[in-house]
């Protein structure tokens, strides 16, 4: 099977998906699992866990065009980037869909 631009973007995107699910659930339960108690390391921590998180997504999402843009592969690299924009924005779409779906039962 050929790996397309396509696959390859659907692949990389849809494992930022699952690190955004990752880091949202760490968000979301952090002060059970870490206690609420150290105010001065806290935000510190939050804003390297941010940093890392921005280089890990921006490689996943981008990652694959930068590497054919160097390569002097310029369309290809941009074909990359739109499909990788239009996969996040599906996958956004979904989550928003999913959503309002749980708001209205």
């Amino acid at each position: 099977m050929k790996n397309t631009i396509e696959k390859k973007t659907f692949r990389n995107v849809t494992l930022a998906v699952v690190y955004i699910f990752l880091i949202s659930q760490i968000m979301t339960n952090g002060d059970k699992w870490f206690g609420n108690d150290n105010q001065f390391l806290a935000p510190f921590v939050i804003l390297m866990l941010f940093s890392l998180s921005a280089a890990i997504v921006g490689g996943l999402v981008f990652g694959e065009s930068v590497f054919l843009f160097f390569d002097n592969k310029k369309n290809e690299s941009i074909k990359s980037a739109i499909c990788s924009i239009g996969w996040l924005a599906i996958y956004t779409t979904l989550g928003l869909f999913i959503l309002v779906l749980c708001n209205m039962v």
